[in-house]
């Protein structure tokens, strides 16, 4: 029986209008997550489980995903067992290190049948309305939101829901070969980039691994979003603008850090497999010059203090 595994992730923004208080000027309500909806099968294709995993940011989304296949894969069917299991402790392992230490907003929510098994941080409280309408829907996403809108109205409250969503990230995985395709958002543009990942030999026992890819896509989310902190912590530590040491200081360089970390990690794969890139791969070390770019404009009112302070030299730095 051939193997085949899809997942995508979608990037969301929730805008609830109260219609009551449209005319108060009273702002819209903003929930934002991004979203991954995990089909899960057993290799006997009798067990099966659906996640939907919500996180703060891209990359996080996508690891916590690889972590629970992993998990299903290896030891089977989580909801299931005996003794809860401790979903705290992989959220851990997703988010330790650079994340932990420097990201205060982090969060994560997994859902299961249209309710929260584990919150982690603090998300909009919305985005569980969301996910037990799309429960009752049986999988018509799209039309969760004219549910949501109706059990407002239910409730004594008429809204009106406007939803924004792209597509991030598509991953199919079969037996031996990997496609994947990435939405980058760098410092001045947004662009697209696919890669095809073939084994360098077949072997039965050892097919291609869905958990794998999806933490090198991980990888690649993180790094093209790490470029631009390091682009503009490298500017503000070139003109001085950061005290040395300070905690803004010590995050740019962890920053920096950890983008080698990822690029070694995704080189080590590149090493086992048969790389296909289109466009060409993109190079992490040219999105943080592209981002030291648009960070100078950013950073164009405290280089003009410094300036007219006579700390900092009109000629060695460019408009």
């Amino acid at each position: 029986m051939s193997f085949e595994f899809r997942v995508s992730l979608l990037r969301e923004k929730f805008t609830i209008i109260d219609v009551a208080k449209r005319l108060e000027d009273e702002p819209p309500v903003i929930a934002m997550s991004n979203r991954i909806q995990l089909d899960l099968t057993s290799p006997s294709g009798l067990e099966t489980e659906t996640y939907v995993i919500r996180t703060q940011n891209m990359h996080s989304c996508v690891r916590f995903a690889a972590a629970i296949y992993k998990e299903f894969s290896e030891r089977g069917p989580i909801m299931a067992r005996v003794s809860d299991f401790r979903w705290e402790n992989l959220w851990r392992d997703v988010t330790k290190g650079y994340e932990k230490d420097w990201n205060p907003n982090i969060w994560g929510t997994l859902y299961y049948k249209g309710k929260p098994v584990f919150s982690d941080g603090t998300h909009h409280v919305f985005l569980d309305v969301i996910e037990q309408c799309d429960s009752v829907n049986k999988e018509e996403y799209e039309q969760s939101i004219a549910v949501a809108e109706k059990a407002f109205q239910r409730a004594g409250k008429t809204v009106k829901i406007d939803h924004d969503m792209n597509v991030a990230l598509i991953v199919k995985v079969t037996d031996f070969e990997a496609r994947c395709g990435i939405i980058m958002r760098g410092a001045s543009r947004k662009s697209t980039f696919n890669f095809t990942a073939t084994p360098f030999k077949k072997d039965p026992d050892k097919p291609m691994n869905p958990a794998t890819i999806l933490t090198v896509c991980a990888a690649f989310l993180e790094g093209i979003q790490l470029s631009f902190e390091v682009g503009l912590a490298n500017k503000k530590q070139e003109f001085n603008l950061v005290e040395k040491y300070s905690n803004e200081y010590r995050k740019g360089e962890r920053a920096t850090d950890r983008m080698a970390n990822l690029n070694t990690a995704i080189m080590r794969f590149e090493q086992k497999h048969n790389m296909f890139y289109r466009p060409d791969r993109p190079d992490l070390s040219d999105m943080v010059t592209e981002a030291e770019k648009s960070a100078m404009k950013i950073l164009k009112p405290q280089i003009d203090e410094k300036i007219a302070a006579g700390e900092i030299k009109p000629e060695t730095w460019i408009s």
